[in-house]
């Protein structure tokens, strides 16, 4: 009955930000059509990293949902849809706040480096995939779940990517805090504050500490999506502008 209502929890919790990660990205592209606002780019490109990135985990949950098991085949598609996506979702992330953090002359260094993280994170992840990543087989009724394991390359590669991200988006968005005021300030402080929930709901996601955590991981997920609520109420344009 516990595995139940767990698998239940983590599965629904997953599937409750694909369609919130989906939602935003289709209002996303509403906006671009309408304002032309390249900021509303990144956002799509954060929800589809986003929303990706938990579709295997929903996938697995329909499955058990609808025929009572996983499907045969579909354990490495949950993996690989869990870990392909966050270099996408990081460059959205940056790309906004490059902006208010530094000189726009520089993004394209900043660009340039950002491949070549990417292009050893992908390479590290596919040739350590079987020893990074931890997906136990599960009986007939519960649902696949992944994370990153412990003390792997990838594991800390992972952590250093999370601190430079969250480092540039800290400084740009403080920057527009102080610099701003009105409505602006106020969007400013609502991604100021989506950024360490979004970030921490994300590691508590993909990196468990201890066995007793991989039944509370409809927390973060469900956590998740106030962080991207608050991302939205920071994306939205002002009233005037509707």
């Amino acid at each position: 009955m516990t595995s139940f209502i767990i698998t239940w929890l983590n599965g629904v919790s997953a599937l409750s930000i694909v369609i919130v990660s989906w939602i935003f990205a289709i209002w996303c592209v509403y906006q671009y059509r309408k304002t032309k606002n390249n900021i509303f780019l990144n956002g799509l490109l954060l929800s589809l990293a986003v929303a990706f990135g938990w579709t295997g985990i929903t996938l697995s949950f329909l499955s058990v949902v609808i025929y009572g098991s996983n499907l045969p085949g579909l354990k490495p598609i949950v993996n690989a849809f869990s870990y392909s996506t966050i270099p996408f979702g990081s460059l959205a992330i940056i790309y906004v706040s490059w902006d208010v953090a530094a000189s726009p002359r520089s993004k394209k260094i900043m660009l340039f480096g950002f491949i070549v993280f990417s292009i050893l994170y992908y390479i590290v992840l596919f040739m350590t995939f079987d020893e990074a990543i931890a997906c136990p087989d599960v009986p007939d009724g519960e649902i696949y779940d992944d994370w990153i394991v412990p003390g792997s390359f990838f594991y800390y590669l992972v952590w250093a990517g999370v601190g430079v991200v969250s480092t540039i988006s800290f400084i740009g968005f403080i920057k527009l805090l102080k610099a701003s005021e009105g409505d602006i300030k106020k969007r400013a402080l609502y991604i100021v504050l989506a950024a360490p929930i979004f970030g921490t709901c994300i590691l508590l996601d993909t990196v468990i500490f201890m066995e007793p955590h991989v039944n509370f991981l409809f927390i973060p997920r469900f956590l998740m999506n106030l962080g991207g609520f608050l991302i939205y109420l920071g994306f939205r344009p002002p009233k005037s502008d509707v």
